[in-house]
């Protein structure tokens, strides 16, 4: 017999991948389980902070309102209607499409 066939037929013998599955897969284990862990105790870190009503961003503290901005226009900048009057003067005999899209033609 062959000592290639015997190694494969023989139950004493376990295969290499099989040796390095049983192995690695107690460490796999153990590594999510403390990863787990770890979570759970940032999640409780976490509850714990927004419960606490002294902390800063606590559930008495008054929400500040929105500020609103508002555009200041360039010095440079053209109006809505001198756009408008810039587009219809430019757009005469091409076709109605991008920028000219409604500007071929007078209303």
């Amino acid at each position: 017999m062959p000592a290639s066939f015997a190694s494969l037929t023989s139950p004493l013998r376990a295969s290499p991948c099989a040796v390095t599955r049983s192995r690695l897969t107690p460490l796999l284990l153990a590594a999510a389980m403390a990863l787990a862990v770890a979570a759970a105790s940032q999640d409780a870190q976490a509850r714990s902070k927004r419960a606490d009503p002294s902390a800063p961003g606590g559930p008495t503290q008054a929400k500040k309102p929105s500020a609103k901005i508002k555009h200041q226009r360039s010095p440079s900048e053209e109006s809505s209607a001198q756009r408008d009057r810039r587009l219809y003067r430019e757009c005469q005999g091409r076709p109605n499409a991008g920028a000219c899209l409604g500007y071929t033609k007078k209303p």
